[in-house]
């Protein structure tokens, strides 16, 4: 059955006399609210319950298709993953085609492919129409499930687990989430490398058996196609899958709390903290309020001349920007705001927060404020109108959340009749100001006392676990150097630390980007020679450092240079030392001893090192073994402070000597692994050696 459903709009018709005379004194009228003119799209249903929606747009020869399957969230419990691994899986080769054979189609006609665990989208050139809706098919009702493309997938999906661990817009999401909705929610609970390893190829197929079925499916066509070609392709090629009952979905009640709580995740090595804040709402998908709360969001937080950003970055400069957000659910909303702030100001800034929730609900907003805030969301609305997949995703969520027809062509209507009234009620309702979520990933010592006047402060780490206080007091008597002599104990001894007169360490290297492995070759000679050399197969050397003694030099496959700058010699000249750690009192670094922390629940002394040069870091060395376990520093990044590390696992005895197998260096969301092959200590290394 087919449906056209003709969008009604007022053409704009405004005459002005060209030469008359004006009083500029008086605001004029705002014009009568206009109906939104969305174009027109077409609506069919195939026998098995498939929902179709066509938007015709002859613009371009191109046209795209999108799958999409309707089901309630799942909660995946010890093997949280599953439902992501096998909608990557569902790209990975049919039972007709194997990927590199799905690859070389796709490539071969100029098409695009993309899956999902409820999706799957192409899109190519009109003439391929048909070969597209043949291969969307084929991968959507036909997927096989390789076990060795499933094997690197769980490989990819432990390596961006430990990602973001150092990430801590990551782990302020991981903890608000759990928070707000539970960790036995599915839209609370945390992913970790154990739950990916409980995975097998048996729950991805199970997933897909029981939640794929065209009684719950909707394809949405946009481009240059006609509506009853598009029908008739897709009927073609969907028209005999079969129909089936979804499982029946429950799920816990969200958490209700009597007052604010405020978690915190401890970064030792912060210098600014991630605040999230907010609160789950009941506001389902077409709710009258919807509009009222998008008008109230924008004059908050909705961009650069919001309240937030406009207090909390321009009048106190805490932050670069602080915003808010809304989110309507069949299940379960959320309201959130957050921004980073400095760690000094982390409490204040959290008070800037909650005052401009309390000011929408007490205050009435300004006539200019209100109007620029509806004039804003019109522009957003005139500009997503020039896109046919605007129109498309609008017809989508009429058949997919059952709203009356003309929800979105009177949706400036409902605009232009929302009040300051309006405004101050929904602000009442859905910003919870005296039972918020508070999330702050940050230096723990710094900012959990601040924070302790908005409710009970409770600690967590990466996996959603209390943690306690993030430091333990240092035991009497225990001083920087007890540590610094435990880990040369732990490493061997002084003995025989001064027995390695040479060291080459070879590693492999895993980098974000490349396709494969570098290698990595570290060389040194007592007294002071260095080189470090990164190179890989097919490319040759990529990097290539060597200091002297007296001079350094740094090559690659941009060219070389000559390092003369003394300062910039000394970093080398560090790196030439045998165990420099040992010798810090001897180099004029300062050490402090500061508390007892953790480091991937590990007891550790924290250790604050400053050089010479005045540069800060903070070393982790562990309680248990003495031996150094990660190392932290901060630096200004384009977008504000940044931390790297390094974290050193996997010591091995060579020679007499401890010496770490594996290294990760971190930055932001970035993680180069070393994994070490070979040390060689002794080898007789020659002073030509580097050259």
């Amino acid at each position: 059955m087919m449906k056209r459903i003709l969008t009604s709009a007022l053409a704009m018709l405004i005459s002005v006399a060209a030469f008359a005379q004006l009083d500029r004194s008086v605001r004029p009228e705002p014009a009568p609210a206009k109906n939104i003119e969305f174009g027109d799209y077409d609506v069919y249903k195939l026998d098995n319950g498939l929902t179709i929606i066509v938007v015709e747009n002859d613009k371009l020869p191109r046209v795209s298709f999108s799958l999409v399957v309707d089901r309630d969230p799942i909660f995946e419990g010890d093997k949280a993953g599953y439902v992501s691994l096998a909608g990557q899986l569902l790209r990975q080769g049919t039972t007709n085609r194997s990927k590199d054979q799905l690859d070389e189609e796709i490539d071969f006609i100029g098409a695009s492919l993309f899956t999902g665990s409820s999706n799957v989208y192409a899109a190519g050139l009109t003439k391929y129409q048909e070969t597209l809706v043949e291969l969307l098919a084929d991968v959507a009702l036909n997927p096989s499930f390789p076990a060795e493309e499933f094997d690197k997938l769980k490989k990819q999906a432990i390596s961006g687990i430990e990602n973001a661990k150092d990430d801590p817009n990551s782990l302020s999401s991981r903890i608000f989430n759990q928070s707000l909705y539970g960790k036995d929610h599915p839209y609370g609970e945390l992913q970790s490398e154990e739950n990916v390893e409980n995975i097998s190829i048996e729950d991805c197929k199970n997933y897909y058996n029981n939640y794929w079925t065209p009684s719950k499916t909707y394809i949405t066509v946009v481009g240059d196609i006609k509506a009853r070609k598009a029908k008739k392709l897709i009927k073609k090629y969907f028209g005999d899958w079969q129909a089936k009952e979804m499982p029946a979905a429950t799920f816990p009640a969200v958490p209700q709390y009597d007052g604010t709580i405020v978690n915190v995740v401890n970064r030792n090595s912060s210098v600014q903290t991630v605040l999230s804040i907010g609160n789950t709402i009941d506001l389902k998908p077409g709710d009258p309020d919807i509009v009222k709360l998008r008008v109230a969001n924008q004059i908050l937080g909705g961009g650069s001349m919001g309240r937030l950003f406009q207090n909390i970055r321009e009048d106190k400069g805490y932050t670069y920007g602080a915003y808010s957000s809304y989110d309507s659910d069949r299940l379960v909303g959320e309201f959130s705001a957050g921004a980073s702030v400095r760690n000094e100001v982390t409490d204040s800034a959290v008070v800037e927060f909650i005052k401009e929730f309390e000011r929408l609900q007490m205050e009435a907003v300004s006539d200019e404020e209100l109007q620029a805030a509806k004039n804003n969301i019109i522009g957003e609305i005139g500009r997503s109108l020039e896109s046919p997949q605007t129109i498309a995703s609008y017809a989508l969520n009429i058949q997919r959340y059952n709203l009356p027809e003309d929800y979105y062509s009177n949706y400036l209507t409902r605009l232009d009749a929302v009040t300051k009234e309006d405004i101050m009620a929904v602000a009442k309702k859905y910003f919870h100001t005296n039972a918020l979520v508070i999330t702050a990933v940050g230096k723990g010592a710094e900012i959990a006392a601040g924070l302790e006047k908005f409710g009970p402060v409770t600690y967590y780490d990466f996996y959603g676990e209390e943690t306690g206080p993030p430091s333990l007091p240092v035991p009497d008597g225990m001083t920087a150097q007890n540590v610094l002599d435990g880990y040369i104990k732990a490493l061997g001894g002084q003995e025989n630390l001064d027995k390695v007169k040479d060291l080459t360490i070879t590693s492999t290297i895993a980098i974000p980007g490349l396709p494969m492995p570098a290698k990595g070759v570290t060389m040194r000679k007592r007294p002071n020679l260095f080189k470090n050399e990164m190179s890989v197969d097919g490319m040759g050397v990529m990097q290539k450092t060597v200091y002297t003694g007296k001079k350094a030099s740094i090559s690659g496959m941009g060219g070389s240079k000559e390092v003369t700058d003394s300062e910039e010699l000394k970093t080398y000249e560090a790196q030439a030392t045998f165990f420099a750690e040992t010798q810090y009192p001897a180099l004029g670094y300062t050490l402090e001893l500061t508390s007892i922390g953790f480091v991937d629940g590990e007891k550790a002394y924290v250790m604050e090192v400053t050089s010479p040069e005045g540069d800060k870091s903070t070393e982790f060395y562990s309680v248990e073994t003495g031996l150094k376990i990660k190392e932290e520093s901060s630096f200004e990044g384009p977008e504000g402070p940044m931390t790297a590390s390094t974290a050193y696992a996997d010591y091995r005895l060579v020679n007499g000597v401890m010496f770490p197998f594996s290294m990760t260096i971190s930055q932001g969301p970035q993680k180069i692994k070393f994994e070490v092959k070979t040390v060689e200590v002794n080898s007789g290394l020659k002073k030509a050696d580097f050259n």
